[in-house]
């Protein structure tokens, strides 16, 4: 999403002409409604539909494709095929994954390796805006959450309990040791960290965090298959069950805890961390450490350590992602949001650090205080436009027209692309990315209070 766009019509095209090989006997190929999904900033994924015709009978199939990023990598290296084997591999497991399909390692067609798997019917809680205040998740009951939160954990605590050398996943870096598993993650966000430090300004948290983690490091009592990244917007979901786990480009085989710890720290950061609420019938912290330890049978005996290094793997990415918004154009919560965000803030406080930017005031948020009325400034330029604010609170929002002075922030956008975000047909994200949205300010507003800003931004 933070590279260049595809041309999915020329996709379209060379897309069938490179299935009908892969599809020996079939007529009559047809690929159609390729869309990118919402969530996601490190993959490129395409989903489309498949019709072919095997002898008399019409075959329809929904796909989805992932290629690897052409022009800029989240992260330092990107192992398309590595994906694919973990999945093809898991297939033969009780961890439900999408069938993966075919595997294209050659650029030359699309510019690009990639490979197509199945799609799986079901319920994916959204990322941005957080589950806690947008989504079915949010829309549930307090009981459906839990469920929803219970199950994903579970699923969690499977994947942690696979066999993985009987499941052949040894080409993920067999440790040799068991600190040599901690060594070999804390090498690879080492170099990490370097590659942000070169394309971005420094990073004086994350270097400390780093110095901390590998002054403390231990040797865990398991080695485990890790997902790596952990996280509800991470599950497909049907009838509040597993259907499927996605995106393993972060798998590697180490301690579990750091799954755990992850899985805890993302639920906070995307949402709590920016002021949000937690969202009733979503167990807590030591609520869901417990439960993980009596699923998995094994006492969680280093989760400082593996919370302290979510929190810094987490602000290694989000420091990469910044410094490429910055040079799209895109505007960022704060000037210094590089080096001060939600987890330099809460490596400080871990670490028991001076916060980093102490010459703004710093709260929950880290800009404003969480109690005062949000004031949000809408301007829709073009002919049906216009400019309402909205001010919000508590539970309480209200819509009015024309301009309020000192707005907490402002957004920006051509009528034309403000009715297509609103319709769906244009996702609020891609837009934001693509520099159709503009907004100046503090934009974590926007997606704390996206319910109410859909809500009141259809009124006329």
């Amino acid at each position: 999403m933070l590279g260049r766009q595809r041309d999915l019509d020329r996709l379209q095209r060379d897309l069938a002409g490179w299935l009908q090989q892969r599809l020996p006997g079939a007529r009559d190929i047809e690929v159609s409604t390729l869309r990118t999904p919402k969530a996601g900033v490190s993959n490129e994924t395409v989903l489309f539909e498949l019709d072919y015709r095997i002898g008399d009978l019409r075959r329809r199939e929904r796909l989805v494709m992932r290629l690897e990023p052409r022009d800029f990598l989240v992260f330092p290296s990107y192992d398309l095929a590595r994906q694919y084997d973990i999945m093809a591999r898991l297939a033969a497991s009780d961890v439900p994954v999408p069938r993966v399909r075919w595997l294209e390692t050659d650029p030359a067609l699309l510019g690009s390796a990639f490979y197509i798997m199945d799609a799986v019917d079901g319920e994916i809680p959204p990322e941005v805006p957080s589950y806690h205040v947008h989504g079915w998740v949010h829309a549930a009951t307090p009981e459906r959450r839990r469920r929803v939160w219970w199950n994903g954990l579970a699923m969690l605590a499977r994947i942690h309990a696979l066999d993985w050398r009987a499941l052949g996943l040894h080409f993920l870096g067999e440790p040799i040791s068991s600190r040599d598993a901690i060594d070999r993650q804390l090498a690879y966000w080492d170099a990490y960290l370097r590659l942000v430090c070169t394309d971005g300004p420094p990073q004086p948290m994350l270097d400390a965090a780093l110095a901390w983690l590998r002054a403390n490091a231990y040797a865990p009592r398991r080695i485990a298959l890790c997902w790596g990244d952990a996280r509800l917007p991470n599950l497909v979901f049907r009838d509040d069950h597993v259907a499927a786990v996605l995106d393993w480009e972060m798998a590697f085989l180490g301690d579990p805890e750091a799954d755990v710890a992850w899985w805890c720290f993302l639920d906070w950061a995307n949402n709590e961390g920016y002021g949000g609420p937690h969202l009733e019938g979503i167990p807590g912290r030591a609520e869901t450490l417990a439960r993980y330890a009596e699923l998995s049978g094994h006492p969680l005996e280093h989760i400082h350590w593996n919370e302290l290094f979510a929190a810094f793997r987490y602000g290694v990415i989000l420091g990469r992602v910044a410094t490429r918004m910055r040079a799209l154009g895109a505007s960022l919560p704060a000037d210094d949001w590089e080096t001060n965000n939600v987890c330099t803030q809460a490596l400080a406080r871990l670490l028991e650090l001076p916060p980093p930017g102490e010459t703004r005031p710093t709260t929950t948020v880290g800009r404003r205080d969480p109690a005062a009325p949000v004031r949000l400034q809408f301007r829709i330029a073009g002919p049906g436009g216009g400019a309402w604010y909205v001010v919000i609170a508590g539970e309480v929002a209200t819509r009015h027209p024309g301009v309020i002075d000192a707005p907490d922030a402002t957004l920006e956008a051509d009528v034309t692309d403000w009715a297509a975000i609103q319709s769906g047909a244009l996702d609020r994200v891609r837009a934001f990315l693509d520099g159709k949205l503009r907004i100046q300010g503090d934009l974590t507003l926007f997606m704390l209070h996206e319910a109410t800003i859909d809500r009141l931004g259809q009124e006329t």
